[in-house]
């Protein structure tokens, strides 16, 4: 008999880590509610991110469950080297930064940053560990070494992540290994592959093409956590299937009393383009060391589903914390309770008459509408490509969205989307038909009942895979 998992609209995505390895605690991540395993490329192995693959599909086929993953790319992350124990600092301290070709010494600290000594000028500032560290640029040698005096700080630990706060940086958006992840991500055929500090349009574009070479159906989700992406946001938008609002670096390269605000417009962005949006970092951190959030963190959660989010993200709660189900769980019941909130649903605006989708996405539009007037136990999207799911998500309708498709790559990457349960469906013959056999389908699992009314968005005919044309409403025998 298969256990109950727990089921939210907004989405949990979950970082895979030491504290997680054990395939029965991955086991009750996923029935605490977990929709989306992270893998953070930033640390550890292929062998070890392998090591996840398999265990979530597994699991997966024992629960029935469509739990997807999610590569998450370096990007040029800027770190300290390997340092065989942290550096003890304090305030006023001259400390000297030196890259791989520089000469090493005594007081010298290896940076994984290649071309940080053109990047800065003197008076600079940088920051170390998410500012936890900070220092200021003393002098340049413009080719391998950095003075820096501590302004504050007690340590400098081994691999902590460099930011310099309102610089450009001309390291490329994806480097040498990033491709070489992306690669192996379409090996093992990932669902979402998430572009670390995406800067410009191109960035997206490149990887768009990279995937298309591969023939890889993998959804690209931009990180914004650079200031350059906030001027280019709606084309980073449009050219992505989903973005995250990366929240840590984001809050150390701008002003962090702008971050809310911005958290808000990228949610707003991403809802007129039918993006969804995962808010990410610092959403339960306490919960690392601790059996509970703090208050702050937990109204941190709510508001993110109040703004509009589609999922939101645990980091170290779960790759590296001592609590990670009980932080599942936690967020699980943070996200019934905003669930509860009735303006979460049917968001503001229409489909824009100028897109090439305009009918398409006006069908999807008016089945959300005419599931509230008649009071629609379910919406049910007939689709291949996974475009119909993106849309019904988009307006939020309080009537639960079932989708089912004939294309099997595309089932893990829909359980990112708000509100969206996917099904492997192949018995596609007239539309009638399919229809009714569907209705039998979801009575069975238990979710419609006789005399209930089932709203169908679908293609006609069926066997042409075109854009959604036809609305079609159905009552349960």
């Amino acid at each position: 008999m298969r256990q109950e998992v727990s089921y939210n609209r907004v989405k949990i995505i979950a970082t895979a880590g030491p504290a997680c390895k054990d395939p029965e605690v991955l086991r009750s991540l996923i029935l605490a509610g977990v929709d989306v395993i992270r893998l953070n490329l930033s640390h550890g192995t292929w062998e070890d991110h392998n090591y996840f693959i398999k265990e979530v599909r597994r699991i997966n086929l024992e629960l029935g469950t469509r739990v997807a993953l999610l590569a998450d790319l370096q990007g040029p992350k800027m770190r300290v080297g390997r340092l065989p124990a942290p550096i003890p600092i304090r305030p006023g301290d001259e400390v000297v930064f030196v890259v791989e070709g520089g000469e090493p010494g005594t007081t010298n600290i290896p940076v994984e940053y290649e071309t940080l000594p053109k990047d800065v000028q003197p008076g600079d500032i940088l920051l170390v560990e998410d500012g936890r560290v900070r220092l200021e640029v003393l002098e340049t040698d413009r080719r391998s070494r950095v003075r820096l005096r501590v302004l504050a700080g007690d340590r400098i630990g081994s691999r902590k992540g460099i930011n310099l706060p309102g610089r450009p940086i001309s390291l490329p958006t994806l480097s040498e290994k990033d491709w070489e992840d992306l690669l192996e991500a379409t090996r093992e055929e990932i669902d979402w592959v998430a572009v670390s500090f995406v800067r410009f349009p191109k960035d997206i574009a490149s990887v768009r093409e990279f995937l298309r070479r591969r023939g890889s159906n993998m959804r690209i989700m931009a990180k914004i956590e650079r200031p350059e992406a906030l001027n280019y946001l709606d084309e980073i938008i449009s050219l992505s299937d989903g973005v995250m609002v990366a929240r840590g670096d984001l809050g150390v390269e701008i002003p962090i009393e702008e971050v809310p605000f911005y958290q808000k417009k990228i949610i707003k962005s991403c809802s007129k383009l039918a993006k969804p949006v995962v808010v990410a970092t610092q959403m339960l951190e306490s919960m690392i060391q601790n059996p509970s959030p703090t208050r702050a963190e937990v109204t941190d959660v709510a508001n993110a589903v109040l703004d509009g989010a589609d999922a939101v993200m645990l980091s170290g709660e779960t790759s590296v914390g001592a609590f990670p189900v009980e932080a599942v769980r936690q967020m699980q019941r943070i996200l019934k309770q905003a669930e509860q909130q009735p303006q979460i649903y049917r968001l503001g605006g229409s489909p824009d008459p100028s897109s090439p989708t305009y009918y398409s996405d006006a069908i999807c539009w008016t089945a959300c509408t005419l599931a509230s007037e008649v009071g629609a136990k379910a919406l049910v999207g007939l689709t291949y490509s996974g475009y119909t799911a993106f849309q019904l998500a988009r307006w939020r309708p309080q009537t639960d969205i079932f989708i089912f498709t004939p294309n099997p790559r595309i089932l893990g990457a829909l359980s990112l989307l708000w509100g969206v349960r996917a099904y492997y469906y192949r018995h596609y013959e007239g539309t009638y038909d399919t229809i009714r056999d569907v209705l039998q389908i979801l009575r069975e699992m238990g979710h419609v009942s006789s005399g209930e009314t089932v709203i169908f968005t679908v293609s006609m005919p069926l066997q042409a895979r075109l854009r959604t044309n036809t609305l079609h409403i159905a009552q349960v025998v």
